[in-house]
């Protein structure tokens, strides 16, 4: 199949295997992946062009990988889709073929990237706009006409996050928080301290993420960094409820995970949460900052384990996560691309 797209492939680190936004590339086959340099003297080339380059341009995270896969996109004619707006849509800005970006980061942190009259420059060079929560929607609306912004969820490897059953009633139940990005750990440790002091050894209490040296953490926690993509699904799948406290969201990989994994989730309402979430049983949302309101959901979730309402609750997770199945995301993002195919 001739390619009709180029798009900007640059994985994401701290994204699980299956859980980027990347993983979209394999659902859409007519794409062409544009890369960074892997060989060694295209990477020493790229290093040294960012760091002459990288001042001029004003998003927070420009790394050389970044810029490089930027500056190829620069360079081709044609469709192209850009993945990681926030991170590589800056240089290819000057392209002269028609061009959509993905942005995914809340509005809040969009607006401290630069001036609101910068964001009406940039967003004019965008011919189609993906954004991943509606207030994204909002935001970018006040930039370009609105039939350019185009809601369209991030999608969740429902092949390889699975339920495995309703795990039999533990001695011990799993409490698990996944991430790093926009948690409120000040509500997550006050949680923390209110289910150890009710329930002392009786509970797990296990989060997974990165820089977890950087924090002190309750000494009931423990901390995992690192883990395998396996290791953090069998963690989902034994887990009685996963805690998400957040400063802010647009679409959040540990929700969408959890969800297909049929375990249901604490988060709190801000941001999109609730547009992944939906109004079913299969999570709980509690107010920002309100840590007393996680504390009791979490409870609630305890209190049903191994009754009927709990089985429900892990049902309504997967088919809530089956929405946003990839091949049903790519569906979508296929339209826009259809729509540059016009402006050739």
């Amino acid at each position: 199949m001739p390619h009709s797209v180029i798009a900007s492939a640059v994985r994401v680190p701290w994204h699980s295997h299956h859980g980027g936004y990347d993983r979209l590339l394999d659902y859409l086959p007519e794409t062409e992946r544009i890369t960074a340099p892997r060989g060694i003297t295209g990477q020493k080339i790229a290093a040294a062009a960012h760091h002459w380059l990288h001042h001029r341009c004003p998003l927070p995270f420009y790394p050389a990988e970044h810029f490089a896969t930027d500056v190829r996109v620069l360079a081709r004619r044609g469709p192209a889709h850009i993945l990681y707006g926030d991170e590589q849509f800056w240089f290819s800005r000057h392209r002269g073929g028609p061009t959509a970006v993905t942005y995914h980061q809340p509005p809040a942190h969009l607006a401290r990237f630069m001036p609101a009259r910068n964001w009406w420059r940039l967003a004019a060079h965008a011919s189609q706009i993906i954004a991943l929560a509606p207030d994204q929607v909002a935001f970018f609306a006040d930039h370009l006409p609105v039939e350019r912004v185009h809601l369209i969820p991030h999608g969740i490897d429902t092949a390889a996050f699975t339920p495995a059953g309703v795990p039999e009633a533990a001695a011990r139940p799993l409490v698990l928080t996944v991430g790093w990005w926009l948690r409120d750990w000040d509500v997550l440790d006050t949680v923390h301290d209110q289910l150890h002091r009710r329930h002392g050894d009786d509970i797990q209490l296990v989060v997974v993420t990165r820089q977890a040296n950087r924090r002190t953490w309750n000494p009931a926690v423990r901390v995992l960094e690192g883990i395998s993509e396996l290791t953090l699904t069998q963690l989902y799948r034994q887990a009685a409820a996963v805690l998400l406290p957040l400063t802010d969201a647009t679409a959040n990989n540990a929700l969408l995970e959890a969800l297909a994994c049929g375990t249901p989730v604490v988060a709190t309402d801000t941001g999109g949460i609730s547009y992944y979430a939906g109004d079913g049983p299969a999570a709980l949302l509690t107010p920002p900052c309100d840590a007393c309101a996680a504390a009791e959901a979490v409870e609630t979730l305890l209190g049903e384990l191994g009754t009927a309402a709990h089985a429900a609750r892990r049902a309504a997770a997967r088919e809530r996560a089956d929405l946003f199945a990839w091949p049903r995301i790519a569906e979508q993002v296929r339209s826009v691309y259809r729509l540059l195919e016009d402006e050739r």
